[in-house]
């Protein structure tokens, strides 16, 4: 299997998930890519450098799932920026197509004066990190409750105080230059951004196959499921059960595929989820419950929006919908729902209740027996799924403890 994708718009996309916070999607990296973009173009770099700042200015924090860690990384001068780039660094190696930028990853945060982990410093620093650094710094002075043409001094000033220290004087040279356009600054905060990055890409359409969706399908939900020490193979197990009754019940190999995909990417509108709600260890408030809706619609809208091919968002967003029609957040019933969206949300559930959560351990064979019989009385699982899953039990059962001692 191989399709056709728009690298740069489904990139630009996934970043989305990078991007909550208590204030919604600040889409950081979005904007973090087009002032790398425009500091590449402003010191007349070739299509395919700019390319290579794209992609690492992108997900260049991949290794963040927190929301705690985000906090972090906002402050201007950030301690001990390390063990992100290097979670980064390893999750992006793991993806041949965006290996080319690992390296730049890893150094995204090393200081032009040294002292840095790496033991780089100055021009050994690779160019494209260095860029990439002083892009994030950029961005992250600016505050989202001011206009940004009366930020952009005090921005300026504050970059240029490093210069030396933490950036390349060169790079801080043709930054000001950028900060002398009320253009520059004025594209940060417009609707069209995605736009103007995505048109600077060369060659943005390209055929992946199966291997490469697989990697980054993989990568992102590493990120996913370290949002919480709860969840930490969440999306790998609910993959791994839901390609066994894929294939029990008579998928064919490229439908067995895509729900894999489907089933590793199903919660990454999960990220949209403050840390403390998926961690409390007791019942959630009705409030907290509502909060929770809102990640399978996420889940929907990105896969879609980053050109993920059908039935891949459908699938994965439709995990918590019940064949009466009472879940959310769509509200769909049994006329509605696939087999796919079956299978996954009994997956769901199946992995859910054999984890340890925050508020119970895993639960027994006899109790999730029970539970997902109960459900499946209600409407809220299909039947012929949670057959096929109870006569597999066993098989399941040692797939998920596999997994979970990874």
């Amino acid at each position: 299997m191989e399709i056709s994708v728009d690298l740069c718009r489904m990139l630009s996309t996934l970043s989305l998930c990078l991007d909550f916070t208590s204030e919604g999607i600040q889409r950081h990296h979005q904007r973090v890519a087009y002032i790398g973009l425009s500091l590449g173009k402003e010191i007349g770099l070739t299509d395919e450098e700019k390319n290579l700042i794209f992609m690492a200015s992108i997900i260049h924090d991949a290794g963040v799932s927190t929301w705690q860690e985000k906090n972090k990384l906002i402050n201007f001068e950030v301690e001990n920026p390390w063990d992100h780039c290097k979670k980064g660094y390893e999750k992006i190696s793991g993806v041949d197509i965006l290996c080319p930028v690992a390296e730049i990853i890893l150094s995204h945060h090393d200081r032009f004066d040294g002292n840095n982990i790496s033991g780089l410093y100055g021009k050994e620093i690779p160019l494209i990190a260095r860029i990439v650094h002083l892009a994030d710094r950029v961005e992250v002075l600016l505050r989202h409750d001011t206009h940004v043409l009366k930020q952009y001094n005090g921005v300026t000033h504050a970059i240029e105080k490093l210069s030396e220290q933490a950036f390349d004087p060169e790079l801080v040279s043709a930054f000001k230059n950028l900060a002398g356009r009320e253009s520059f600054w004025l594209e940060l905060t417009s609707p069209f951004l995605s736009h103007g990055q995505t048109n600077v890409c060369l060659n943005s359409i390209v055929n992946i196959n199966e291997k490469d969706m697989k990697q980054m399908a993989t990568m992102f939900a590493s990120v996913i499921d370290e949002k919480s020490p709860f969840t930490h193979r969440h999306s790998q197990g609910v993959a791994a059960v839901a390609v066994h009754l894929a294939a029990a019940m008579g998928f064919g190999r490229e439908e067995v595929f895509l729900i894999e995909l489907a089933g590793l990417l199903h919660d990454i509108g999960k990220l949209s989820i403050p840390d403390e709600i998926l961690e409390k260890p007791g019942s959630l408030t009705a409030e907290e419950f509502a909060v929770i809706k809102q990640h399978t619609y996420y889940t929907y809208q990105i896969l879609s929006e980053a050109g993920a091919p059908y039935p891949i968002p459908e699938w994965a967003a439709y995990h918590h919908e019940k064949l009466d029609g009472s879940g959310y957040p769509f509200h769909l019933d049994a006329s509605q729902l696939e087999t796919g969206s079956r299978i996954l949300a009994v997956a769901d559930v199946f992995t859910a209740l054999r984890e340890d959560r925050p508020y119970r351990p895993g639960m027994s064979k006899r109790n999730i027996e029970e539970i997902m019989g109960k459900m499946v009385t209600t409407a809220a699982l299909d039947s012929k799924v949670v057959n096929v899953l109870l006569d597999l039990y066993d098989k399941l059962d040692e797939v998920f403890t596999a997994i979970a001692l990874e």
